[in-house]
């Protein structure tokens, strides 16, 4: 706790929500406060780091069923990116692969030109290289990790990959 205490910095933070395929990240703000939204928009966003959802994992609306009840927030669950219900087969991906690159090509619009974005992915099916190439990114770097302890009934170890992506080349 007083290593926390040390690290952290008065910085203004808030969640917006909404399909990250299209939300206008700099409208929504404006909504929220006026004048973080001047400053967004003049310096821009300048990286992401995300764990976005893997190709028919998990069920994330229903994990997350207790935020949506507390929060009293819509469920969406047709929106979601990747659900357990459409499983891991080629139309899954498919359907993956164009979700994940819209989230990408939207947020790039947002986004300073020296942009960093990592993803945290299980890509088991090597669809990141194709994600990057559809968002006009590519892949630079990529950071191999064990996932060690698990919370989900199958507790068998695998790895992730941090992919490290910016923009192409002109």
């Amino acid at each position: 706790m007083i290593e926390f205490k040390e690290l952290k910095t008065n910085t203004f933070q808030f969640c917006l929500t909404g399909d990250s395929r299209n939300i206008d990240i700099f409208a929504a703000t404006e909504k929220r406060n006026l004048e973080y939204s001047e400053i967004l928009k003049n310096k821009k966003i300048s990286g992401i780091f995300s764990s976005p959802p893997y190709v028919g994992l998990i069920d994330y609306h229903e994990q997350h069923a207790y935020a949506y009840d507390l929060f009293k927030l819509d469920r969406k669950d047709k929106l979601e990116i990747g659900p357990l219900f459409k499983g891991q087969g080629r139309e899954a991906q498919e359907s993956y692969v164009s979700g994940i690159s819209d989230v990408l090509s939207n947020c790039k619009k947002f986004m300073r030109n020296d942009y960093n974005v990592f993803l945290v992915a299980n890509d088991k099916f090597n669809l990141y290289p194709r994600i990057a190439e559809k968002s006009g990114m590519k892949i630079i770097n990529q950071f191999r990790r064990p996932v060690l302890n698990r919370t989900e009934k199958d507790k068998g170890a695998y790895s992730e990959i941090i992919f490290h992506l910016k923009e192409v080349d002109n």
